[in-house]
């Protein structure tokens, strides 16, 4: 009986974290909004990063992360000559809840790019937007 509740507690253990984890089978990884913060408020460490906006062009001008460039999610496939030269580093998606920089990572994954990371939107995090 203990053995079966031990063995249970391995397979419950086990389920759970490989549910939890953050990176997908598409190089896509999870990140929170505190830890892009940190990266644009790292004057080094931020350059090792391209940081995508893929809302629209007015939800982009109305407030943005800082050092953000604009590729809506519509336009992504289209433009990805223009980020091209990132494929092997590390580019950030973002949007206003999640949705969009999930889809942008998917497309960004099915091109190729091997380091994308999908991080919080506008509305679930507080950044601080610039103009």
């Amino acid at each position: 009986m203990k053995r079966i509740g031990i063995f249970l507690i391995f397979l419950i253990t086990g389920i759970f974290s490989a549910s939890c984890n953050t990176k997908s089978a598409e190089n896509i990884t999870r990140m929170s909004g505190s830890q892009l913060e940190a990266i644009i408020k790292d004057a080094k460490e931020v350059k090792n990063y391209l940081i995508i906006d893929v809302r629209e062009d007015y939800e982009y001008k109305a407030g943005h992360v800082p050092n953000a460039i604009n590729i809506s999610v519509q336009e992504i496939e289209s433009r990805i000559s223009e980020i091209a030269d990132w494929k092997e580093k590390n580019v950030v998606v973002v949007c206003r809840s999640g949705r969009r920089s999930r889809s942008a990572a998917e497309i960004l994954a099915k091109h190729g790019f091997k380091k994308i990371f999908d991080a919080d939107g506008v509305s679930k995090y507080n950044y601080k937007l610039v103009k």
